[in-house]
């Protein structure tokens, strides 16, 4: 384990710096605890940030969770519960879980982008991403394309609201968090529920060139769909226990990772110059997928958004691991390289 540390901190310290709040988290079997580091060294305490879209993952724990207590069915019409929205009686929750629902996303929005800038303390309502993102219509008929929607996560956390009468907070607290030890694990509704959290500064949240400390000024609110804040260890352990069946049945299990095809990102460096981290992208029920990356199938999920970027995946046939990074950095970080790299590490060792 000490050795394992040791790597896991070398990558650190090569994808970030030592002033950086960063730290990494890798579990390998599901009956011991993860194995973490962090950066800075001399923090007594293993960090906090947003997980952002990692709390995708979550959300759709939840949906299946929901679905096994007989709430709701991921095959129910939108518009059992939301009828006004255009075409609700053809999205079903699994197309809004997977993204083909046609739900229009707000995230190039340049009045949203606009609306953290000059009021990031006060977030938008329901019926404002609605009137900016669905209001206008869909992008595109349900089921016929896939294309990343925040505001169809949106929906779905209204949907689960209204089915429990709970809060999303307390849905994830109560459903997944406590059962599975996530004791670090909660979702921030207010600016003061980040003080908690690693430092992070953002030029995302300010119209000059002086960045704000998101603890001080972001409301998670902006975040449509709710978000998750939670530490390395505990994204991981999440991650891993959901794969070995600690929270939900097989077959919900093989619902959540039925992987639509998704377009391949545009490439970021020359392609002779590194092989392809990407190459048969897909989306399931609230997970990212590749089912032919270096290191065979990976699952999992990335996050990003004002002062934080997240990453945490699981490969079944790199010995069935699990490895989470996360980041209190807007610029010069990628958590996702931190688990890509971690990935390539182990599987060297193969």
């Amino acid at each position: 384990m000490v050795d394992l540390k040791q790597r896991l901190l070398e990558i650190l310290y090569r994808l970030g710096n030592e002033g950086d709040y960063v730290g990494v988290a890798i579990a390998i079997n599901p009956d011991t605890s993860p194995a973490a580091v962090w950066l800075p060294s001399w923090q007594p305490s293993e960090p906090i940030f947003l997980a952002y879209s990692i709390t995708k993952t979550f959300t759709a724990a939840l949906l299946l969770l929901l679905q096994e207590e007989g709430r709701l069915s991921l095959h129910d019409p939108l518009a059992r519960w939301l009828p006004a929205i255009t075409q609700s009686d053809r999205i079903s929750l699994t197309q809004l879980l997977n993204h083909t629902s046609g739900i229009p996303d707000y995230g190039a929005l340049q009045t949203y982008q606009d609306g953290v800038r000059s009021s990031p303390s006060i977030p938008w309502s329901f019926e404002q991403f609605a009137a900016a993102t669905f209001d206008q219509g869909l992008s595109f008929a349900p089921g016929t394309r896939w294309a990343y929607s925040n505001p169809g996560y949106m929906l779905l956390k209204h949907i689960a609201e209204a089915v429990t009468g709970e809060s999303y907070a307390q849905l994830i607290a109560d459903r997944i968090a406590q059962p599975l030890g996530l004791h670090q694990t909660f979702v921030p509704q207010s600016v003061a529920d980040l003080s908690s959290l690693a430092p992070a500064l953002s030029y995302d949240l300010t119209s000059d060139r002086h960045p704000k400390d998101v603890r001080h000024a972001y409301h998670p609110g902006w975040v449509s769909h709710g978000v998750v804040a939670s530490t390395p260890s505990d994204i991981v352990l999440f991650l891993h226990q959901l794969f070995g069946g600690r929270l939900l049945p097989q077959q919900c299990l093989e619902e959540m990772t039925a992987l639509v095809p998704v377009p391949l990102p545009r490439p970021t460096q020359s392609p002779a110059s590194a092989p392809p981290r990407w190459v048969q992208p897909g989306y399931g029920l609230g997970l990212m997928g590749d089912s032919a990356s270096p290191w065979g199938l990976i699952l999992g999920h990335n996050g990003g958004g004002p002062g934080y970027s997240t990453s945490v995946f699981h490969a079944p046939e790199l010995g069935g691991i699990s490895v989470c990074a996360m980041g209190a950095i807007e610029a010069r970080f990628q958590a996702e390289e931190v688990v890509f790299a971690v990935f390539d590490s182990l599987k060297a060792d193969s």
